[in-house]
């Protein structure tokens, strides 16, 4: 994948710079007049700015910018001349917006712990945002009190309702200014647990407030689309863009591409008879399995909490995020060749492939480059950054075969 910087740099000005779905490192300067379009793409960068525009003409579009390691009140964005903002998500605050400038006093995450399934449960945040916003989320049971927020601070309630079964709670919120800001949400809806009355779950910090010093950038129209918010009590729709290609080591945020429960193929022209297996791996924070219930394959085709199965009849995988618990922070998704002699490997393996589907269709594809005599390869790993799930593709191998992988993930195996 080109820096960003040379993608910006070889955009003539008043051009339009393509950024395809990824992660792009920056800090970047943008010193012409161009737009910046990407389609589910992320800019990010350890500090702030990530983003410095210092040019008129400019137009950011279909972006994700973020702090990674910074304090969240450093600008993800800085601008020095009026820009045009058009669906752009930020991790930050941002700089040379107006009203928009400044932090924004909301939660990273809402955890709601045990809920009633029966009773509608009751929570109160209380936010401290720059400029007025609104708070979209299209989750069944889950809505706001009052959905449009005055900037300054406020009281928010949050009320959540269950099916009458025990299950999991996620979901995506987004609050929508000039700019987008994302909130998680989950909690469990337990058989036995009261209806929680009225909790304060967030408050939001004193945030001191000057008058903005730079006029306001241009405020484009704000119309979410439903698929941008991905909420699995009840699968969000997807939108019917094309196949997302993935190259070895692309990460991208698998909402917009996945929802619900996920099909894990792999698929390639056997040149032997080699037999080849998945195992998925449930890994905690520190990328380790809790116990060997946490390895799903031929032997265990089910996780204890049913979030992953192993499909006999055709050797696909199953994943239902939703249902996973909150320690389970990294799916790795596994291949290795049955070694009953020293010629079988991936090499006998034209053109290996994974492909993920969601909702009836194919939606993301990883061509596996360079495979020759690895016996087991990590293919594709799924994770959760910053409160939300991540999809890398891998393609990385091991020689030594299965044992191996076992031993770094905390599983006893034999050979």
């Amino acid at each position: 994948m080109s820096a960003l910087s040379d993608i910006i740099a070889n955009t003539p000005a008043g051009g339009t710079a393509a950024l395809p779905a990824g992660e792009y490192e920056g800090p970047v300067v943008i010193n012409k007049p161009l737009t910046l379009r990407g389609s589910s793409a992320t800019v990010w960068s350890k500090h702030g700015s990530v983003i410095e525009v210092s040019s008129q003409g400019v137009t950011l579009e279909g972006l994700r910018v973020e702090i990674t390691e910074g304090a969240l009140s450093e600008p993800a964005i800085t601008a020095k001349f009026p820009v045009n903002i058009r669906d752009v998500e930020v991790l930050g605050t941002v700089s040379g917006f107006g009203a928009e400038d400044g932090e924004c006093g909301i939660p990273r995450a809402l955890q709601l712990g045990e809920l009633s399934p029966s009773e509608e449960n009751s929570f109160i945040m209380t936010v401290d945002i720059s400029a007025p916003a609104k708070l979209v989320c299209t989750a069944s049971g889950v809505r706001f009190e009052p959905q449009d927020i005055p900037a300054g601070r406020s009281s928010v309630r949050v009320f959540v309702s269950g099916s009458g079964s025990a299950s999991l709670v996620y979901s995506e919120v987004l609050l929508v200014s000039q700019f987008r800001r994302r909130i998680y949400l989950s909690g469990r809806f337990s058989a036995n647990a009261p209806a929680v009355k009225e909790r304060l779950i967030y408050e939001a910090p004193q945030i001191a407030r000057n008058a903005p010093l730079t006029a306001a950038a241009p405020a484009m129209a704000v119309n979410p689309e439903p698929a941008d918010v991905i909420s699995d009590v009840g699968a969000a729709p997807l939108s019917d863009e094309q196949l997302l290609e993935l190259r070895k080591g692309q990460r991208v945020p698998a909402a917009g591409y996945l929802s619900g429960t996920v099909e894990v193929y792999l698929t390639g022209q056997r040149l032997g008879n080699a037999d080849i297996d998945p195992y998925v791996f449930l890994l905690d924070e520190n990328e380790k399995c809790r116990g060997e219930g946490d390895l799903v394959f031929f032997g265990n085709e089910r996780s204890p909490d049913g979030a992953v199965r192993y499909y006999p009849d055709d050797g696909h995988i199953s994943i239902d995020m939703a249902k996973l618990p909150p320690e389970v922070q990294r799916i790795s998704v596994a291949y290795s060749v049955y070694s009953g002699d020293s010629v079988k490997n991936f090499s006998q393996v034209r053109e290996p492939r994974v492909a993920l589907f969601s909702q009836g269709k194919e939606r993301v594809r990883f061509d596996i480059p360079g495979l020759t005599n690895e016996i087991t390869i990590i293919a594709m790993e799924f994770y959760i950054y910053r409160g939300e799930w991540r999809i890398s593709a891998v393609g990385a191998g091991y020689r030594d075969g299965l044992v191996k992988l076992c031993s770094r993930y905390g599983i006893q195996a034999s050979t």
